[in-house]
C-alpha cells in the first residue's frame, strides 16, 4: 500500500488561512468544494453556487488590483489539475482587476501572493 505524505488540499488550505489572518487580510473561503447528494447539488446551484469560483475572496486589495482570489491546489498536483471552469473563473476575476492565483501548495500561494504585491 502506498501512503500520500503529501498535504491534502484541506489542511493546505487551513495553513494558508491561518498566515492570512495573521497577517491581518481580509478574506473568506468559498466552500464549492465537497462530497454531496444530488437533491443538496441542485438546491445549492439554485442558491447560486458556481462550480470553478475560487477557493479564496481577498478584499484586501494588492496595489494596483482590486483585490485577489486563490485557487488552491496540493503541493504535488499539476498544472493540468486546474479544471476548465476555474480556468474560466480565474479569467473573469482577471477581467475586473483581480490578482489571480494558483497556489499548489500554501507557501506557493503565500509566494505568489506577495509577488503581486500584497502585505504578508
Amino acid at each position: 500500500m502506498v501512503v500520500n505524505k503529501e498535504p491534502s488540499e484541506f489542511s493546505e488550505q487551513v495553513a494558508l488561512c491561518r498566515r492570512l489572518h495573521k497577517s491581518g487580510v481580509v478574506f473568506f473561503a468559498v466552500p464549492n468544494g465537497g462530497r454531496r447528494d444530488y437533491v443538496e447539488a441542485a438546491r445549492l446551484k439554485q442558491s447560486g453556487v458556481k462550480a470553478g469560483v475560487p477557493d479564496l475572496i481577498i478584499l484586501t486589495p494588492p496595489p494596483g488590483y482590486v483585490g485577489a482570489v486563490v485557487e488552491l491546489k496540493r503541493a504535488n498536483a499539476k498544472p493540468s489539475d486546474l479544471r476548465a471552469s476555474q480556468g474560466d473563473w480565474l479569467r473573469e476575476f482577471a477581467g475586473f482587476g483581480w490578482l489571480c492565483v494558483v497556489g499548489f501548495g500554501w507557501r506557493d500561494a503565500i509566494n505568489q501572493l506577495k509577488a503581486g504585491g500584497l502585505d504578508l
